[in-house]
């Protein structure tokens, strides 16, 4: 029978460096080679081999990861569509009329035409064949409507503005930019520009004469009567024509600047305004014209007789009113503190419409 190892007793030292008495731990001692580290086990050298492999071509895969994606891998870009607002900044609105109460057709800026229907609470953008800037529009009525502007383009719709059409006219040589386009009483449409144009329409647009021979100036308003129809323009001329446009004949102006528009409230009393606030007045159908005091050097540049007193526009907000001898005028703005410029003054219903930098409205 074997004697089993000899057990020893120890005692941990004082902290005076002696034995501490009656010490009763005891440790059993093993022979040296039983104490030795015990050899490595062959699981744990298999996964140090497979973390050293892995580690190793860690770079490949990362680097041929990125190559398949930039490969194979087409990034897909979500959007969401967001219509443009009918309005946009830098869009003018030139001309604008109204064919019902509420209903306003506007015409601007790159060939752009706006309709609204409830009194330009809100607009829609209808589809036109031109780039070019539209001056203005007139309706005969809900369906039918024309839109004139620069390079002699005239515009045409017989179904609501859903489809514009280019209608050929009679072009100038020297310049077809067209400024202003009147509708009268016997329906016939009139437009003049640049270049001594004067157009005229008898069938709501379809067809266009031109009435006025080639002239290095241009004509800013139309205005007829019966038979008379009157023009005024640059350099302060006036011109008239006593048979609808055949003959024409030049009238005395007393001043030399521009004119922008001429309106007659019945066939002897008429107004004329235009630029530095020019104001002139005739009381015999357009033979004399004289000038009445102004109440602004502003430039004036559309005019209106509503029935009981004038009106007239133009920059920086201006809005000059007089009674129908037009010979005193009362200085006023559209809106408190505005300064934008209107180039067109109509009636919708029972509100004033003004139509240039912005578009306005106040109650008659």
């Amino acid at each position: 029978m074997e004697t089993p190892p000899a057990q020893e007793t120890f005692c941990s030292p004082s902290a005076e460096g002696s034995e501490t008495p009656g010490c009763a731990s005891t440790a059993t001692l093993l022979p040296v080679h039983e104490q030795t580290h015990e050899p490595a086990q062959p699981s744990e050298t298999i996964f140090v081999r497979l973390l050293s492999v892995f580690l190793a071509i860690a770079p490949l895969l990362l680097i041929g990861g990125l190559l398949y994606a930039a490969i194979f891998v087409k990034p897909t870009v979500s959007t969401t569509a967001f219509a443009a607002p009918p309005i946009q900044r830098g869009d003018f609105m030139y001309g604008v009329t109204s064919p019902a109460p509420d209903v306003l057709w506007a015409a601007g800026t790159f060939g752009k035409i706006w309709l609204s229907e409830d009194g330009a609470q809100s607009w829609s953008i209808q589809s036109t064949p031109t780039r070019m800037n539209l001056q203005d529009i007139v309706a005969w009525n809900m369906s039918q409507a024309v839109a004139v502007g620069d390079g002699g383009v005239v515009l045409r719709t017989e179904d609501g503005g859903h489809h514009w059409a280019a209608v050929e006219v009679p072009l100038s040589k020297l310049s077809n930019k067209l400024l202003r386009l009147r509708l009268f009483e016997d329906a016939s449409a009139w437009a003049v520009g640049e270049g001594g144009s004067v157009l005229r329409s008898g069938d709501v647009g379809r067809h266009w004469q031109r009435v006025h021979g080639d002239v290095d100036q241009a004509w800013n308003d139309v205005h007829k009567q019966g038979e008379q129809v009157w023009v005024a323009g640059e350099f302060g001329r006036i011109a008239v024509s006593r048979d609808v446009g055949r003959n024409w004949s030049s009238v005395a102006s007393p001043v030399r600047t521009s004119l922008m528009a001429i309106a007659f409230r019945d066939a002897n009393n008429g107004v004329a305004v235009g630029v530095e606030g020019v104001i002139l007045i005739t009381r015999d159908g357009g033979a004399k014209w004289i000038e009445v005091p102004k109440p602004t050097r502003e430039h004036l540049f559309d005019l209106l007789w509503d029935g009981t007193g004038w009106l007239a526009v133009g920059d920086k907000g201006i809005l000059l009113r007089a009674d129908a001898q037009a010979t005193q005028w009362r200085f006023g703005r559209v809106t408190e503190g505005e300064r934008a410029w209107h180039t067109k003054l109509i009636t919708s219903g029972k509100n004033y419409v003004f139509s240039g930098a912005t578009l306005s409205m106040l109650p008659r």
